[in-house]
């Protein structure tokens, strides 16, 4: 699978809801044998039926105080999909439309994107600590 087929794939919760599509693909860097190796670390759900969340589910937005509230509002329905929650990637039936994402959980059971943003911040990625 490639990052491609995730983009905009429509999400189903594990009852078959859908609750959004993909807005976005998180990727962490892990220490791997033969250098950095970049793994999915889980998948932003946009409740919005168009467009993206211009570009606020990227990271979180730090003042000026109207940027940073401007970005909140843009990411309230925001969803954090992490990727043991992911249970199968359906291709599309047809070139051009998206595919489906299907989560082994309840969507009601998805973080806020804000509350991933929070938990972000407060951990150092590998390889970025203090002697870095």
């Amino acid at each position: 699978m490639r990052l491609a087929d995730l983009m905009g794939a429509r999400v189903r919760d594990r009852d078959g809801r859908e609750i959004g599509h993909v807005s976005d693909v998180r990727l962490r860097e892990h220490p791997g044998p033969a250098g950095t190796v970049l793994k999915v670390e889980g998948l932003v759900v946009a409740t919005r039926a168009r467009g993206r969340l211009i570009a606020y589910d990227h990271r979180p937005v730090d003042g000026p105080w109207p940027l940073a509230w401007l970005a909140r509002w843009a990411a309230r329905n925001a969803r954090w999909a992490p990727w043991p929650a992911v249970a199968a990637h359906e291709p599309p039936a047809r070139l051009g439309d998206p595919g489906t994402v299907r989560l082994a959980v309840p969507g009601g059971e998805l973080a806020p994107l804000t509350d991933a943003h929070d938990a972000w911040n407060a951990t150092e990625p590998p390889g970025r600590g203090a002697g870095s």
